[in-house]
């Protein structure tokens, strides 16, 4: 009896090891119970010793969509086997339900990336904003799989918490996760996304800051005055999409600060490098109000702001000095106010134009005028020479005034030496100084031509110097411009010389009074004795459509009141003819052609 009951207890035991005991499950139990819907026989399953029935109960109950086995399965989480885990993880994914939250975020640290990635895409299809911390952190994960998992959920949840976290993400090294980050903000929305998609605006993926704009104009409204801060910035592609989100919003502003900043942006994408006239003139026209932001835009380091502030201004004139010189005493840098302070030694100073052009010129965050530069421009002779001959020399702003005090030097050039090789043989040289042989004075009138509007108001104060050279080759350099602004300050000098008594017709003066080409200096063109380029201007008026070709005088009696003749040659239907004019002082102190030409040339 007593070794029956040994026996007996002895096959327990060894049924309990072999799961015969009447709870011994297998794979097609689990099969069965799935397909009448046993719930709680599938989750006693999760704790079944077999791996197979384990994995296979978190299957079915992941199918079954079994809410009641949420706790269950989050319990496999300390499972033995990876297959297990992500299975329970992909189970309560299938189920769906708002109850799996907890677990989910509990599987964003797990040390299995597919669990990991599970977790962060069903978090952003529940719209778990209890997630939002933990999402973010996922985008630091060691996986580029699950940051980018991460983000789109940040976006899918929507939430505006979320955009801190997906903001910080915009300067990874990664463009697809960075593209992710900048849609998921479009949908976060609040002032720190939009803050971020505007610096998103200047990635250099395009993928990327395309995605920006679309953000962009999903957050609608409320982006707007960030975009408008934005036309400020120094990155062109942050201006440029900012220009065209703008656009896109019909948000273009129509007036104030906000237009003028939009003008500004807008010329300095199409065209970094030359002055859109049609700009200048809508901010002329603007007046006064305008004068704050212009000379804020004026001290910008955006170069092109800078020059359309500047062109602005000084063609409002001296209305404009007050504020510049109050912005200047202001914003401008030490060596800039040092390099201001000294205008009153400048050619044709004191001059209200000149105070203008300094001011503005010295607002600019760069200025720099090296002390080097600044000693070879003022010495005369050939240390000026050797800066301004380099062919990489630009007049720059602060470079002007010493290059217009260098119109009046009177040093010639050393005479030129021949090249010789080796043995002593004269050679062309290959890369000869294109300079060599001219002056200062011819050099520094090439730079400031070639400076256009930057040089024109210190070239304007200069026609008034006491040096002849100076003003002479000012008037000259603004009668080949056609600068407009000289029209009146021009006229004043030739009105001045011609009371003098001063000999006009060879002077620079008086071409470049020509070169001007208006009627209102008509009137004082005519008191002066013509030159062979007043004689053809005289026919070009009186044919219009006929083409002179040369003016040739004999004259050499240099006689002021004598009458002069001209020989004029011209084209007329494809012939050459030519015309002898007479002038003639008349009783009104007119220089006219006597006889008057005929209303008609002769025929050919």
């Amino acid at each position: 009896m007593k070794r029956n009951a040994i026996a007996f207890i002895h096959l327990l035991i060894v049924m309990a090891l072999l799961g015969l005991t009447g709870c011994s499950r297998t794979v097609d139990d689990v099969a069965k119970w799935k397909a009448k819907g046993h719930t709680e026989k599938l989750i006693k399953a999760l704790a079944d010793p077999k791996i197979e029935v384990r994995l296979a109960a978190a299957e079915a109950l992941g199918e079954l969509q079994a809410e009641p086995a949420v706790d269950s399965l989050a319990s496999l989480y300390n499972d033995s086997e990876e297959t297990v885990i992500l299975a329970s993880v992909e189970a309560l994914a299938e189920i769906g339900s708002p109850s799996i939250t907890t677990p989910m975020i509990a599987a964003l640290k797990l040390d299995y990336l597919q669990a990991r990635l599970t977790a962060a895409t069903t978090l952003g299809e529940l719209k778990a904003t209890g997630a939002i911390n933990q999402l973010a952190e996922a985008l630091n994960d060691a996986e580029a799989d699950v940051q980018l998992a991460a983000a789109i959920s940040l976006g899918q949840i929507g939430d505006e918490s979320g955009s801190e976290g997906l903001v910080g993400k915009l300067n990874a090294n990664s463009p697809a996760l960075r593209q992710a980050c900048v849609v998921s903000l479009g949908q976060t929305g609040g002032d720190v996304a939009a803050g971020g998609l505007i610096r998103a605006l200047g990635d250099e993926n395009n993928d990327v800051s395309q995605a920006a704009i679309q953000s962009l104009e999903n957050l609608g409204a409320p982006c707007v005055p960030f975009l408008l801060e934005a036309l400020k910035n120094e990155n062109i592609e942050i201006r440029r999409g900012t220009i065209t989100t703008l656009q896109e919003l019909h948000a273009v502003p129509e007036s104030g600060s906000d237009l003028i900043w939009y003008e500004l942006a807008l010329a300095s994408v199409n065209n970094d490098d030359e002055i859109d006239p049609d700009v200048a003139q809508i901010l002329i026209e603007m007046g006064e109000p305008a004068y704050d932001t212009l000379l804020e835009a004026a001290a910008h380091p955006v170069k092109a702001f800078r020059e359309y502030a500047a062109f602005t201004l000084e063609h409002t004139g001296k209305p404009a000095l007050k504020k510049s010189v109050a912005a200047t005493d202001t914003n401008a840098g030490s060596s800039a106010k040092k390099w201001m302070a000294k205008r009153g030694s400048w050619p044709g100073a004191p001059s209200w134009r000149i105070d203008l052009w300094a001011s503005l010129a010295a607002l600019n965050p760069q200025f720099n005028l090296d002390t080097a530069t600044a000693n070879s421009l003022e010495m005369q002779a050939r240390p000026a020479y050797n800066i301004i001959s380099r062919p990489q020399f630009e007049a720059q702003r602060e470079t002007i005034p010493l290059l217009i005090a260098l119109l009046g030097d009177t040093t010639e050039p050393p005479p030129e030496e021949p090249d010789y090789d080796a043995e002593g043989i004269p050679v062309i040289k290959k890369n000869r100084d294109l300079f060599r042989g001219a002056t200062n004075r011819q050099l520094a009138k090439e730079k400031l031509s070639d400076a256009g509007y930057m040089a024109t108001l210190p070239l304007i104060a200069a026609i008034e110097d006491e040096d002849e050279l100076i003003a002479g080759s000012a008037a000259d350099i603004l009668g080949i411009q056609g600068e407009k602004r000289a029209l009146h300050p021009l006229m004043n000098v030739v009105e001045t010389k011609l009371q003098a008594g001063d000999p006009l017709t060879d002077s620079p003066f008086y071409n470049a009074l020509q070169k001007m080409d208006e009627p209102e200096a008509e009137p004082l063109l005519l008191k002066i004795r013509p030159n062979p380029d007043r004689a053809m201007r005289v026919f070009e008026r009186k044919y219009p459509g006929i083409r002179p070709m040369s003016s040739e005088t004999k004259d050499t009696t240099r006689n002021l009141l004598l009458p002069i003749d001209f020989r004029l040659g011209y084209i007329n239907k494809g012939r050459v003819g030519e015309l002898m004019v007479t002038f003639m002082k008349n009783e009104e102190g007119n220089w006219v052609p006597s006889p008057p030409l005929p209303d008609q040339l002769p025929s050919m």
